[in-house]
């Protein structure tokens, strides 16, 4: 399992720990380490890390209990 998954996992199971301010931190800071180290990024990598953008987004989209939580969070899926 992958950090932003396990991240993930807790945000829905109710950890006070990990907040839509936690996850969309993370997800800022991913993509900026993205950017800044474009040249030498793993497919897998970009691939995972949309999909998890993807899985956010669908969520907020769903509705009901879970997609109030990701409601707060920005997601913009790199094209």
């Amino acid at each position: 399992m992958r950090v932003g998954s396990r991240y993930i996992y807790y945000f829905e199971k109710g950890n006070p720990q990990i907040t839509s301010s936690t996850i969309q931190g993370l997800i800022e800071l991913i993509m900026t380490e993205m950017q800044s180290d474009s040249a030498s990024a793993l497919p897998a990598s970009d691939a995972f890390f949309t999909g998890t953008l993807r899985y956010i987004q669908f969520q907020k989209q769903k509705g009901g209990m879970l997609g109030e939580k990701y409601d707060p969070i920005k997601v913009s899926i790199p094209a």
